[in-house]
């Protein structure tokens, strides 16, 4: 087996503490054994050699220990065992000689005790107790055939089993306990990294390590960050995960303003009417106050500890609730964990920031391609098409149809110039509304493709994000012309709709279908790889879900996208 050298280093002192109990001790005994002889008088020779020995044994393993540093060698794993159940027999004999369980030397089982609880913890702490008791029985029984029940103190005996069994419990708690602080320490060493991955998934995993540290069921945490409008929620359950974004004032304050910086428990079903503990200066007070109706809403469950967090970019609060086993020292283990997560939110949003300085370094030099390069073409492409539709004035027919594709062409120019400006810090923007832009789009595909196109816009009042706003002309116009170039259809509807929690866009043809019949959600056309795959890749990008349902009479394309 491969240690660490920490490990090693550990175990090296925990053998050099016990050397030296070890020594002290059996110096004691044998200097009592040679003031007051052990009883009965024919073994007090016997025992004080044997306790000679012991030094002798404790005093050679201890400086070897010391100066050459054996414990230091992987190889040497198996002499603590071996040392262990040495001190066992030696107890086990000298306990034989001098009156058993009335024997002065009882606490050389306490000794390998204790022995056991620091090399193998709670569980080489049972073995151990299990052996001694064992060994304290068959002594005990021993004893009676060879004293009498007149000589055997069985006040005495009954005592020091209890006190065995007491001590060997107590030992095992302590073991239990400090294994467990051990292993929240190490997951907390093992925090997930907040980079490399989709930041929802990160989240996530942020979420469920965190829960797993503090032992709850459940993991609340809602923070804004930078100049973000929004609040960010995150939930973590053993049924899933889910994020959501809300208004401030949809959510805030989460609790009384005046426990805005405290560390907050709460003690069985948490409600609206339960009764909050805020933790100060080490103890537990009650305090006025509840939660936010739909932070109670989320976090229901048994038992709640809470603590905020802040960094230069993010600020929230982390709820944990849905305890098993709720930890003595939930309140700084809770404050700990909450630090953590700031801390890797804060990463996130830095991670964000870089991604969309990125991004807008990549859109200034895609948008100056453009102005430099297809733009300047488009407008040469105009010109010499104007000057052909000129020279056409016998033939009316095609010169008005020479100048609808000139017209249309600079209904394009005008969209290139307006996402252009999108794209760079400064330049013209479009300010005409979602519908507007729809049915300026319906038009100019009219002029070009020559069909009817019918687009139906509702939607509520409520202001759609930036994002999905610039993205719903370029994800209907590609739709649109996906079907007009590979459907021949005679007639193409789009309904957009807008709801309060999802926009919906449907385009409907009635040409001849993709080449696969039936319906495909999201995910089957992500694995089967059909259907318009820069379209998909453009719904997934912004969080949402696309499905097409395709006959011989038409197909059906949706999306919904998430605001």
């Amino acid at each position: 087996m491969e240690l660490s050298s920490e490990s090693i280093s550990s175990r090296a002192e925990r053998e050099r503490v016990i050397a030296a109990a070890r020594v002290v001790l059996a110096s004691a005994s044998l200097f009592a054994v040679w003031m007051d002889p052990a009883e009965p008088a024919r073994y007090a020779d016997t025992v004080y050699l044997l306790h000679l020995v012991y030094v002798a044994y404790a005093l050679g393993l201890g400086g070897l220990m010391w100066a050459a540093g054996t414990w230091r060698r992987p190889s040497s794993a198996h002499l603590p065992l071996a040392t262990h159940v040495g001190d066992i027999v030696f107890v086990s004999v000298l306990q034989y000689l001098t009156l058993g369980p009335s024997s002065p030397f009882f606490l050389y089982f306490q000794f390998s005790l204790f022995c056991g609880a620091l090399r193998w913890g709670w569980k080489g702490t049972l073995w151990t107790a299990a052996a001694t008791f064992l060994t304290y029985m068959l002594m005990a029984a021993s004893m009676i055939r060879s004293l009498g029940p007149e000589q055997f103190e069985l006040d005495r005996f009954i005592v020091r089993s209890v006190y065995l069994l007491v001590s060997a419990g107590i030992l095992v708690y302590l073991g239990r306990y400090e294994a467990r602080l051990r292993g929240e320490i190490e997951r907390l060493a093992r925090w997930p990294l907040s980079t490399g991955a989709e930041s929802a998934r990160v989240v996530d995993q942020i979420m469920e390590h965190a829960a797993g540290i503090v032992g709850a069921g459940r993991v609340v945490a809602v923070w804004d960050a930078g100049e973000e409008p929004d609040v960010s929620v995150a939930s973590w359950a053993q049924s899933g995960g889910w994020a959501s974004h809300h208004a401030p004032g949809v959510l805030y304050p989460l609790v009384p303003t005046e426990l805005e910086d405290a560390t907050i428990l709460c003690i069985g079903r948490v409600s609206n009417d339960s009764a909050l503990l805020v933790a100060r200066d080490g103890r537990l007070r009650e305090t006025a106050g509840s939660l936010h109706p739909r932070i109670v809403g989320m976090i229901a469950g048994d038992g709640l500890a809470s603590a905020p967090f802040k960094t230069d970019r993010v600020c929230g609060r982390v709820f944990f609730t849905d305890f098993n086993q709720p930890a003595s020292e939930i309140v700084p283990l809770t404050e700990v964990v909450a630090r953590q997560i700031g801390a890797s939110l804060d990463q996130l949003c830095v991670a964000d920031q870089m991604r969309e300085i990125a991004a807008g370094e990549e859109r200034i030099r895609v948008a100056r391609d453009l102005h430099d390069g297809v733009l300047q073409s488009l407008t040469g492409i105009r010109l010499e098409i104007r000057a052909v539709a000129a020279a056409l004035a016998e033939e009316p027919g095609v010169r008005d149809r020479l100048f609808a594709i000139e017209r249309a062409l600079a209904i394009e120019q005008r969209e290139l110039r307006f996402f252009i400006g999108g794209l760079g810090p400064g330049g013209p923007r479009d300010e005409a509304s979602l519908e507007g832009r729809l049915h300026a789009m319906r038009e100019r595909i009219a002029l070009e493709w020559k069909l009817p196109v019918t687009i139906r816009y509702a939607a509520d009042s409520a202001p759609l994000p930036e994002r999905v706003e610039r993205a719903i002309p370029l994800m209907v116009h590609e739709a649109i012309v996906n079907a007009l170039k590979h459907a021949q259809p005679s007639r193409v509807a789009v309904n957009v709709h807008g709801g309060a929690q999802e926009l919906r866009i449907v385009v409907s043809d009635d040409g001849r279908g993709f080449p696969f019949r039936g319906l495909y959600e999201h995910d089957a056309l992500r694995a089967s790889n059909v259907g318009p795959k820069s379209l998909l890749d453009r719904v997934s990008a912004l969080g949402g879900k696309m499905s097409i349902e395709s006959s011989e009479a038409g197909s059906r394309v949706e999306m919904v996208l998430a605001i």
